[in-house]
């Protein structure tokens, strides 16, 4: 190895980088800038094929049940700075359940660690989704995250938080968070929630569900009263409005 550097000509090297250092400095500029060029080049690129649903006049997005997708795909988006994500809803008949746990299932297969907290108290939906025992015995008094049949995908129960009546929604997640790659917090109910203010105030960003301007209006301030960033303003389409504009859709492709 010494034999190879003695080879070397450094004092030829350092010649010809003081008599064209110049050169060399324009050539390092411009290579800086096309890499700027090329970085924002590929951001606008990613920005344009992000996914979403069809915008109202007011600014409500509107997708169907089917539509995880558009939400995943944002999830993964701001997922680069950001790794837990609200789910509220203005009432049960405003957030099915089949969205957070879709779109939880679809970030777990994509071999991201998630864990899926439920806060729907008075159904325990979560659990029976996934078909997690709920009967209280003696192996399930600490509260705990439980497995599912999908691989990567954790859930929290909301028995979990019926059994033990003082936890803390924030600190629950602020510890998961470092555990898991994406935390998810299922809350249909958050407008008429007593404890709405903090468990709107436990994620880094936010989808609200509503049916009404009113409802909207109401979540949107809820939530711009803390840290959390609203990244999702929707609303689901009726099973008949999603049918026809499915229809529609396959008659064009015709």
């Amino acid at each position: 190895m010494s034999k190879f550097l003695d080879k070397i000509p450094i004092d030829r090297i350092v010649t010809i980088l003081k008599n064209n250092w110049e050169i060399i400095a324009i050539c390092a500029g411009a290579f800086i800038v096309l890499l700027i060029v090329v970085i924002v080049i590929v951001k606008v690129i990613k920005k344009r094929g992000h996914l979403k649903g069809e915008i109202d006049k007011e600014g409500i997005e509107w997708i169907g049940e089917d539509d995880c997708e558009i939400i995943t795909d944002r999830i993964d988006r701001y997922g680069e700075k950001n790794n837990s994500f609200l789910f509220a809803g203005a009432g049960l008949d405003c957030l099915p359940i089949t969205i957070p746990v879709n779109v939880a299932i679809e970030l777990a297969e994509n071999d991201n660690r998630c864990l899926l907290i439920d806060l729907d108290l008075r159904r325990d939906a979560v659990a029976k989704a996934f078909e997690i025992d709920t009967e209280l015995n003696i192996e399930h008094l600490k509260p705990r995250p439980r497995k599912t049949a999908v691989e990567n995908l954790m859930i929290w129960p909301a028995h979990n938080f019926t059994r033990t009546m003082h936890m803390n929604v924030k600190l629950l997640v602020q510890a998961a968070t470092e555990s898991y790659d994406y935390v998810l917090i299922n809350a249909p109910y958050l407008e008429s929630s007593p404890d709405r203010v903090q468990i709107a105030a436990a994620s880094d960003c936010s989808f609200i569900f509503t049916k009404t301007d009113k409802q909207a209006q109401r979540l949107e301030e809820l939530i711009e009263d803390t840290d959390s960033e609203l990244i999702g303003n929707m609303r689901i389409k009726k099973k008949e409005k999603q049918k026809a504009g499915t229809e529609t859709q396959a008659e064009e492709k015709e």
